[in-house]
């Protein structure tokens, strides 16, 4: 688990192609409002790797980093230190390692809600290495550039929170010298529990202290729809989520989320791993077996 009070290495998957130049522009901005390195990874598919093609790539990859750092220094302000790392195999199959061994705080992926159809099943999109790593992961539309992090919504059950995660969520904000709103969304058929909700808020703003947040409650039908929709309202240049998998993220960038301009398309989210006491709404399979669990009941799941 990433603890770490700043993010200080960022972890970059290349490939050296439009989508990863996109990537790295994007990259070597968030670095520098963070006060970041960047850790670029270049895999190259095969079972193995030679020091030839070792060597061969590590000069490709600094050269396209030293390239497009460059012209980002131009527009931004200091140079972002980076390292380069090269292996075989696919994203998916050595990212653990590279996260563990490099001190990884953050893995920058890139996603293109156009193609999710496509990328349902692909190992090496940024859904699927969320469930791979422990530290947080940026999935960054293919289509947007960076924009300075302002106000940040990261959406949230305040009655159902792990004090270290909140913390680190509000460090992140801190440390991009952003402003940070935690929003609760309920439905109607919730409102009775509001004076719980409330009295979470107040233990939320004790626990944080000194830390300059926001907290709001927020009625809607749709827990997704209510929390894009707030998020595009209050002008947020980024959204948060804390869940313990990969099924809310999978959820938002599915077909029936994706909408022309839809708040998603155009700005990144940010995911952190937080372990969860109650099921999502959603009724996903990890929550359902919980459920069935508590309940004394074996279910078979897919």
């Amino acid at each position: 688990m990433c603890k770490t009070e700043n993010m200080k290495r960022v972890l970059v998957p290349i490939q050296f192609d439009k989508a990863g130049s996109n990537l790295l522009r994007y990259a070597g901005h968030l670095a520098s409002t963070l006060g970041a390195e960047l850790l670029l990874l270049h895999t190259l598919g095969t079972e193995g790797l030679t020091l030839t093609q070792q060597s061969q790539g590590m000069q490709q990859l600094r050269a396209f980093g030293g390239r497009l750092l460059g012209e980002s220094q131009q527009s931004s302000a200091a140079w972002v230190p980076f390292e380069c790392v090269v292996r075989p195999g696919s994203l998916s199959e050595c990212v653990q390692t590279v996260v563990r061994d490099f001190s990884v705080d953050l893995v920058l992926m890139e996603t293109c809600v156009l193609h999710q159809e496509a990328e349902r099943n692909d190992p090496n999109n940024a859904a699927s290495i969320m469930e791979l790593v422990s530290c947080p992961v940026m999935a960054v539309p293919c289509t947007a550039t960076y924009q300075k992090l302002e106000n940040l919504v990261f959406a949230t059950d305040f009655t159902d929170q792990e004090a270290s995660v909140l913390r680190q969520i509000a460090g992140f904000a801190t440390q991009a010298g952003a402003n940070l709103t935690l929003v609760h969304v309920y439905t109607r058929a919730e409102r009775q529990n509001l004076s719980s909700y409330k009295a979470a808020m107040r233990k939320i703003e004790k626990l944080l202290g000194g830390e300059i947040v926001s907290l709001k409650l927020l009625e809607e039908e749709d827990q997704l729809e209510g929390i894009t929709d707030f998020a595009e309202k209050s002008a947020a240049s980024m959204l948060i989520l804390a869940t313990q998998d990969n099924y809310l993220m999978q959820r938002l960038f599915s077909s029936n989320y994706i909408k022309t301009m839809a708040y998603h398309t155009r700005f990144p989210i940010l995911t952190f791993r937080q372990l969860k006491k109650k099921p999502c709404a959603g009724q996903c399979a990890s929550c359902a077996n919980k459920k069935a669990e508590a309940s004394g009941v074996i279910l078979k799941l897919p």
